[in-house]
């Protein structure tokens, strides 16, 4: 760690092809790996998703075993049980359990055959798992989608909640203000598509039922803000890097100890959202912003710590001090 030397190194056919996360605990470091165009054994344009979860020793990189879910995973992330399992969910939002030391399921619930989703799911510290999923490949700008909750200890669905618009992001989970008990905050939206509105919404994290709405901005251009400046195209793809981000609608959500929700926009503002009156919509009266000028990576999520917030947007990192 002082010295930063390289420990080891493995190669995977690939890691990640997204945003995924790579995850370690109980020895084991989790990615997604295999990212090709294949659905189920057929070729599916412009959907480069890995196909298996790999599971590597963390102390010496070496590979431990692969799983093969039902149809690939996108934006990858392992949630540890603390028990010796994990949950994930691939890109038609199915839910899985399995084991850390060999990768073997031990359940696995929901899902729509055919659909696609960039979100990513959440296991709660309530010990249930939360998925997000859309109906189909397409999604849209009002194509309506799912959360679900499944129990941990045997994958029972416990609720159910539609929401307008694809659910295509992370949701975070913890006591929001003036509410008790927990709840789940789901971003919204359909992202890289010009005119398509925004949203995040409050759920009852034990019911699913809605208890506030927050109405974000709508994308004003055919790409993001960050991504639609040529000049920051060229900076890039100096950089060896591709030239647009094209990223989820919004950033990870963050939940603070006073229940404030901090979430990055595709159109660049960075929000803090609460509920203030309790009237169930969040307006702009209760809302605070800082506007980056930059859309956020679905995987960057606020970090906190005493008296400091980060954030960081595709081109730059903010610190705010308290």
């Amino acid at each position: 760690m002082a010295a930063g030397d390289v420990l080891w190194k493995t190669k995977l056919p690939s890691t990640d092809g997204n945003n995924g996360w790579v995850t370690v605990h109980e020895g084991v470091v989790l990615t997604g790996s295999d990212a090709r165009s294949e659905y189920k054994g057929q070729h599916r344009e412009n959907k480069m998703a890995d196909q298996f979860v790999t599971g590597l020793n963390a102390s010496n990189g070496q590979v431990m075993w692969n799983f093969k879910p039902d149809a690939p995973v996108w934006n990858f992330m392992g949630s540890f049980a603390g028990d010796g399992t994990f949950t994930f969910q691939d890109y038609e939002g199915k839910a899985y359990r399995c084991r850390v030391d060999d990768g073997s399921l031990i359940w696995k619930n929901g899902g729509f055959e055919n659909s696609w989703t960039d979100g990513t799911s959440l296991l709660g510290p309530n010990k249930v798992v939360y998925a997000v999923s859309n109906r189909d490949s397409n999604g849209g700008r009002d194509a309506p989608g799912d959360v679900s909750a499944y129990r941990l200890e045997d994958g029972k669905l416990l609720w159910r909640t539609e929401v307008p618009r694809p659910p295509n992001n992370l949701p975070a989970i913890g006591k929001l203000v003036g509410l008790s008990g927990l709840s789940l905050v789901q971003p919204i939206g359909q992202q890289c598509q010009q005119g398509a509105p925004t949203d995040v919404y409050a759920l009852d994290a034990q019911s699913g039922e809605v208890q506030w709405i927050f109405n974000g901005p709508s994308q004003k251009s055919p790409l993001q803000a960050g991504d639609r400046i040529p000049e920051a195209m060229a900076q890039r793809a100096l950089a060896g890097v591709r030239p647009i981000t094209l990223p989820n609608p919004w950033s990870a959500p963050t939940i603070d100890s006073n229940g404030v929700v901090f979430i990055g926009s595709e159109e660049g503002p960075f929000y803090a959202l609460a509920d203030k009156d309790g009237d169930g919509q969040v307006t702009t009266a209760e809302v605070s912003s800082f506007d980056t000028h930059a859309c956020f990576s679905g995987s960057a999520a606020a970090a906190i710590a005493p008296g400091m917030l980060v954030t960081t947007s595709i081109d730059a990192m903010y610190v705010f001090a308290h």
